[in-house]
């Protein structure tokens, strides 16, 4: 059973055979799944090494394809299937939620042009027949109901969701599956998985579930970020660049990137619901309250339903007066 801040003892004869007998290892920042990554130093190097039940092929895979395409990502250096291990080149300490708001802005602008190369290749067979179409558009809302039924219980609360906003939501996901134009999407492009290498340039994780989507879909994870929240004005002004700059950006495109936004954001408040009540991980609260800021701005730029207003507005508020959500709650 591999734990949050501890590594199966039957890979330590491979750590030792590999990083000497007096490597020093320690977790690295922990995320919503189940992998979990150390940094680990030893014989005069420094990795990452990578701890899951099963080996993901799909990220090995796509770590070669992003390489050969120019795009700066975790290098494979060895697999270990049989322990479930990967050991990976060192990209970096920091991403780019550690940063201040000013030097984040500073630098997003390069996350942006890293997207849109991302948006220009040719995706390999792996990618292209994955898409977020109509079936995993509804698994991602569909979950999200019902964490949040698990949640609403946890914490006695009021807000319903009602079928007025399912409703709104079913439409959301039709009209986006029936989006012309869809693209190589990371699939979660946010602050967490922008590491700042050691050579002072961006290098791309988490990328494994890599689909086809539409142009918006990482963009709006980035812009609407509920690990680092954005300034509005800052917000527009990234949305108008990468409008001149992506494909079909003439397409509908703020139409298509607010009801994208409301999608995403909404998969990502079912993600939050999961880690507090199914793994009980309280530090994932600031996100659930980031995450309706988001939406209810998402809700009112884009004129959206009534039902999905009242309904972010109304749990937002009750969660703000909530005591298991007060600062002294939340570790």
């Amino acid at each position: 059973m591999l734990t949050n801040n501890k590594y199966p003892d039957e890979t330590i004869p491979f750590l030792k055979q590999n990083f000497g007998d007096s490597y020093s290892i320690k977790p690295l920042q922990e995320e919503a799944s189940t992998r979990r990554y150390f940094e680990i130093e030893g014989k005069d190097k420094k990795n990452v090494i990578c701890f899951d039940q099963n080996i993901n092929e799909d990220f090995v895979l796509l770590a070669r394809f992003l390489s050969e395409n120019g795009i700066r990502v975790p290098q494979v250096i060895d697999v270990e299937r049989s322990l479930g291990l990967l050991v990976l080149t060192w990209e970096g300490k920091y991403d780019l939620s550690s940063l201040p708001i000013e030097q984040y802005k500073k630098r997003l602008p390069e996350a942006i042009e890293l997207l849109l190369c991302i948006q220009k290749l040719e995706p390999p067979d792996l990618v292209r027949n994955r898409k977020f179409d109509l079936e995993k558009l509804s698994f991602e809302i569909n979950l999200t109901k019902e964490k949040y039924i698990s949640f609403q219980n946890m914490f006695t609360l009021e807000s319903s969701l009602t079928n007025e906003v399912i409703a709104f939501l079913e439409e959301t996901i039709g009209y986006l599956d029936k989006h012309p134009i869809n693209v190589f999407t990371h699939r979660d492009f946010h602050s967490r998985n922008i590491l700042i290498n050691e050579d002072g340039g961006l290098s791309l994780i988490d990328f494994q579930d890599a689909r086809m989507g539409v142009p918006q879909y990482d963009l709006a994870s980035i812009l609407y970020d509920a690990y680092y929240p954005l300034p509005r004005e800052f917000r527009l002004e990234i949305l108008s660049y990468f409008q001149k700059k992506t494909i079909g950006g003439n397409v509908k495109f703020k139409e298509a990137f607010y009801l994208q936004a409301l999608q995403r954001s909404f998969k990502a408040l079912g993600t939050y619901f999961r880690m507090v009540v199914d793994e009980k991980k309280n530090k994932f609260k600031p996100s659930i309250l980031s995450c309706l800021e988001q939406l209810e701005e998402i809700v009112q730029i884009g004129m959206f339903a009534d039902s999905i207003y009242i309904f972010i507005r109304s749990l937002r508020n009750e969660l703000s007066k909530h005591p298991s959500f007060k600062s002294d709650h939340l570790e």
